[in-house]
């Protein structure tokens, strides 16, 4: 008998280590469990952060790029212009040759072909009156039938006749008996149109820049 309530002990002993260990187990696998959970959700929530902050980016850079589509010119086609009450004028690709009848001395032939470069009133135009605020135009020369304004591609023309006339003057003048004389009525009180003609043909030419690519043309001179 006392063998046996030994054994009971021990078996019973052996159940409450068992149990012991069993409950040591479960809580250490509890509080491994517990640790990882916590790790998944911070992991969970910092992606979940990430993705926000990647979403906003995306969605500020869709904007961007829609808003820079929007504010640039579409083609060559669509290309919008500066508001202007002149028509859009049709494009034509053309390779520049020389042509001797512009590229020449004064004589009845060329001085023609270069006047008719501009058109009657040379190229001025006339807006009637209280109609150029819907242009955003500045004030122009006042008539009564309206304001008067040019057009740049004319202006610009009217200032190369002005310089080629006063080249081929001061060519005129030379071995002239009066020179100086000569050049004080008919040069010197142009000077000043003539000064404003370089700069203006400057101006238009940087600002309507042609990019185009050439190929090299050698002249005698160089």
């Amino acid at each position: 008998m006392e063998h046996l309530r030994f054994w009971n002990w021990n078996s019973s002993r052996r159940r409450r280590d068992n149990a012991t260990e069993d409950e040591q187990l479960m809580s250490k696998e509890s509080g491994e469990l517990e640790t990882q959970l916590r790790i998944l959700y911070e992991r969970q929530g910092k992606l979940r952060r990430w993705i926000i902050g990647l979403s906003i980016l995306i969605g500020i850079l869709v904007l961007a790029l829609l808003g820079a589509v929007s504010h640039s010119p579409r083609n060559s086609r669509e290309e919008q212009t500066v508001l202007s009450p002149v028509p859009r004028m049709p494009r034509t690709k053309v390779t520049f040759e020389e042509d001797k009848l512009f590229a020449n001395g004064s004589n009845p032939k060329s001085d023609e072909a270069w006047a008719t470069l501009t058109p009657q009133g040379d190229g001025f135009i006339l807006l009637p009156n209280n109609t150029r605020q819907q242009w955003d135009l500045e004030p122009g020369k006042p008539t009564k039938a309206g304001e008067v304004y040019d057009i740049s591609v004319f202006h610009e023309l009217h200032c190369l006749r002005h310089i080629r006339t006063h080249t081929f003057t001061l060519q005129a003048l030379i071995g002239e008996d009066d020179p100086q004389k000569i050049y004080d009525l008919l040069l010197k009180p142009t000077e000043d149109h003539v000064f404003h003609c370089f700069d203006y043909i400057r101006q238009a030419l940087m600002c309507a820049g042609d990019m185009t690519i050439e190929w090299p043309r050698v002249e005698a001179d160089g």
